[in-house]
This record gives structure tokens, sequence and C-alpha cells, in this order.
């Protein structure tokens, strides 16, 4: 069945996409923070955690001490700073040298009113989200799909590889429905750094709390 999307939603959808990434090379901060180990598990978090909420939101979830936190009225992100220097490609922009972006890993959560018509998560990811993403960026590859529950509801884990500006990122996405909401997590790095801090989208899926 055709769907007819709410542009303002769609529009906002796309734009936290985009910010999603570019957040990567727009955050300031002159302290140096030592990388967390890949290996983070809950019991540890009462040492090495610590809460992101939003009033603005209903849901809560713990993160490592030493990533960074930011909020605004529909989503929270955190993300880990780094002096990582990552250089576009200077084909794809047509300049004639190559643009500079600081790249920082970051998860970002956020929640929006489910459109109408969307019955399942997989129904929604095969023709919106997904779409979506193919319309802003490059060479968007599937990876893999994997089923999980976040605070006792069920949620998918979608992984994808995509372009911007000539850099190659890696996304692993969570999506699940609470009443008449969408909520996603979204993990984004540069393809190379993805599996270095994959266990923290785990461990703010795993202590993901609706208030």
């Amino acid at each position: 069945m055709k769907r007819h999307f709410n542009k303002p939603i769609k529009s906002m959808f796309f734009m936290l996409i985009i910010f999603s990434v570019l957040f990567l090379g727009s955050c300031q901060n002159n302290d140096k923070i030592e990388n967390i180990s890949t290996e983070i598990h809950l019991e540890e978090l009462g040492e090495t955690g610590i809460i992101a909420e939003n009033k603005a939101v209903d849901f809560y979830f713990y993160f490592p001490e030493n990533w960074i936190l930011q909020r605004n009225d529909t989503m929270i992100t955190i993300y880990l700073y780094s002096d990582d220097i990552i250089k576009t490609n200077v084909n794809e922009l047509s300049t004639d040298e190559p643009l500079s972006y600081m790249i920082r890993p970051n998860v970002s959560a956020d929640v929006f009113t489910l459109l109408e018509g969307y019955e399942t998560i997989e129904d929604y990811w095969v023709n919106f989200a997904a779409p979506s993403f193919r319309q802003v960026f490059e060479n968007v590859v599937d990876e893999s799909e994997e089923d999980l529950t976040v605070d006792g509801v069920p949620a998918k884990k979608y992984t994808y590889t995509l372009s911007l500006s000539g850099i190659d990122f890696k996304f692993t996405q969570i999506i699940f429905f609470n009443k008449d909401r969408v909520y996603t997590l979204t993990y984004t790095s540069t393809e190379d750094k993805h599996a270095t801090y994959i266990s923290v989208l785990n461990t703010v899926a795993e202590t993901f709390k609706f208030k």
C-alpha cells in the first residue's frame, strides 16, 4: 500500500539523520578524555556510568562517564571526544583541496510520533527508514539485522554502511515502538572504528527505560 508521508515529520527525520553524522565534526571540547574499554558491563555502571535523561522525552539510559552528553527537545546524544581527522574526497566535492573533519563516535536516542500505516518495525524500516537514508546518502548497504528487546518491548537492530562527501560511515540503529511512538537508538562512526565502540550502543539499549 502506498503511503503519503507527513512532510514536516519526514523532513525532521532527514535532519536528525544528517545531524547524527555532522555532529561528529561539530562538537568542541578542550579536555582530553581517555578511551573507555570496549567491554562495558552493566554491573560496572555504578562506577563507570552516568544517567542520560531529558525532561522533554519519556525515557532515560546510562552511558560511560567519559562520553559527553548533549540534549535537545527530541533527542539525547552522547559522543566520545577524539582528535581523529578525516579528509574528504576532492572528487566527491569538486574542490581543489580536501576538507578536514574531526570525527567523533556518537550514539543518539530520539522519539517521534509513529506515522500511520506502519504496524511492524520491519515494515517501518523497509518502507520508510531505509528509503529515507537512500535519499540523503550515497552507497547505502545493509549489512545485518537482529531481533532484541528494549525495556521489554520488541526491537530490531539494523547495521548498514553509507558514504558522505567521500567518507565511509557505519551505522547501527535500534528501532522499537511503544504506544503511538517510534524510538531509535543510533550509533554512528567511521567504518573502521565501528567495532571499537559498538558496546556503548549495547549498554544504552540494555539500560534504556521508559519513564
